[in-house]
């Protein structure tokens, strides 16, 4: 929605892209690792002032279950500016739960498995979902509604 204020004034969008993955194997296969992603979240400042974050968390989920965390860094911004933010999220565990595994594997092949992307950012939330294989490994990010 426009400010009625200043119309120039428009929201922060940001969208995520995956940069790449490892570790998405069972936990009990031969060489399995930890889940770890690399991310890059591009923000673009819509408003008609700066913006400045002291960083935030990051949370890689595959059906509903976090599979790696990560951290955004800091950042300043100004009007109107756009930038992107480089996020390593990992995990301690190895591998994936065979049951996930299996359901990560199916919908590989069928091509329709989604990372939920979920960060805050300034005051914020946001959640993407990302393409796992597909073509689309970037994906505008969108503000979850809340219910009370």
């Amino acid at each position: 929605m426009d400010s009625l204020a200043d119309p120039f004034d428009q929201p922060t969008t940001c969208s995520v892209e995956l940069a790449g993955f490892k570790g998405l194997q069972p936990a009990m296969a031969s060489g399995a690792t930890s889940p770890a992603f690399d991310l890059l979240i591009h923000v673009n400042n819509g408003h008609t002032f700066s913006l400045a974050h002291g960083g935030g968390d990051v949370v890689v989920s595959y059906a509903g279950v976090p599979l790696a965390r990560g951290r955004t860094p800091s950042f300043e911004m100004a009007t109107k500016e756009t930038t992107t933010l480089p996020v390593k999220a990992t995990s301690a565990a190895v591998g994936l739960p065979e049951d996930l595994s299996r359901l990560m594997t199916d919908e590989r092949r069928w091509g329709v498995a989604q990372l939920r992307i979920e960060f805050g950012l300034a005051w914020d939330y946001s959640t993407c979902n990302v393409e796992l294989d597909g073509q689309q490994r970037v994906s505008e990010c969108y503000r979850p509604t809340i219910v009370n």
